[in-house]
């Protein structure tokens, strides 16, 4: 007898529809996006790969509501931007850790918990499991300028997570690291995924990282950004760094590449 396999549509959790923003100086306008569109599914990890400039930031800021689309729409589990962020339902890490220096660690991650209203035990219980996922529980006593970057970003990314919320966006968040530091991240991220089931959208401007953390990847064109391609990456989901030795990897890189010689970048 023939079993039928049912196939269930992924939920969609992001929705960019038609976006466009512009900057509007004293004496031009600069478009940075033109009539951005995509989804992003629950639990899946996207990069949003591009050029210096091509507003793949701006796009970030835009869906977290730290910016307001010129015109389109963007909903966040079906809700706007905005509902979204008073609902804390993004994390949000960008380049520069922004942990303050007179908080040690464990203080730093509790602090959204603080500003929540949360008791002191429950602030407590939530940093302490967060410093383990992320395995600083050893230094939960030092301050921020006795960590090294990589660390303080492990910090970063603890302190976003603390509460709980469904998408993590990351702009940029290891550009800074050397590529010791920052392929140990790449692992550290996809391990709290597994362990989370985040959606994560990720801006880079490095093929390499966005082909090894990615499941899709959307690639801007520059001036203004508007989306060349979306890449789907195959490579499974327990990553490991031999991964970036495979035939596969690079091809995917190369494939990826090839968007930016059409573009002439």
């Amino acid at each position: 007898m023939d079993v039928k396999l049912e196939y269930e549509e992924p939920t969609v959790e992001v929705s960019v529809r038609d976006v466009d923003k512009v900057f509007k100086g004293k004496d031009k306008e600069v478009t940075a996006l033109k009539q951005v569109s995509f989804n992003v599914h629950k639990n899946e990890v996207v990069s949003l790969l591009g050029p210096s400039g091509c507003g793949k930031s701006t796009l970030l800021r835009l869906m977290t509501d730290l910016l307001q689309p010129t015109s389109g729409s963007i909903s966040i589990e079906g809700n706007d931007p905005k509902y979204a962020r008073l609902q804390r339902k993004l994390g949000i890490i960008f380049q520069t850790t922004t942990l303050f220096e007179w908080r040690n660690v464990k203080e730093n991650i509790e602090l959204p918990l603080e500003i929540m209203g949360k008791s002191k035990r429950e602030r407590s219980e939530t940093a302490l499991e967060m410093l383990e996922l992320v395995g600083l529980s050893k230094f939960m006593k030092q301050y921020p300028r006795q960590l090294s970057g990589g660390m303080q970003q492990r910090v970063a990314i603890a302190r976003a997570l603390s509460l709980d919320p469904p998408i993590l966006f990351m702009d940029e968040p290891f550009s800074a690291l050397d590529e010791f530091t920052k392929e140990k991240l790449h692992l550290d991220l996809m391990e709290i995924k597994r362990k989370t089931k985040k959606t994560i959208i990720f801006v880079t401007h490095s093929i390499p990282e966005a082909v090894f953390l990615s499941d899709r990847i959307i690639v801007l064109s520059a001036h203004p950004g508007r989306i060349h391609s979306i890449f789907e990456i195959n490579l499974g989901y327990d990553r490991k760094p031999e991964i970036r030795e495979t035939k596969e990897f690079f091809d995917y890189i190369t494939q990826v590449r090839s968007c930016f010689y059409e573009e002439g970048d």
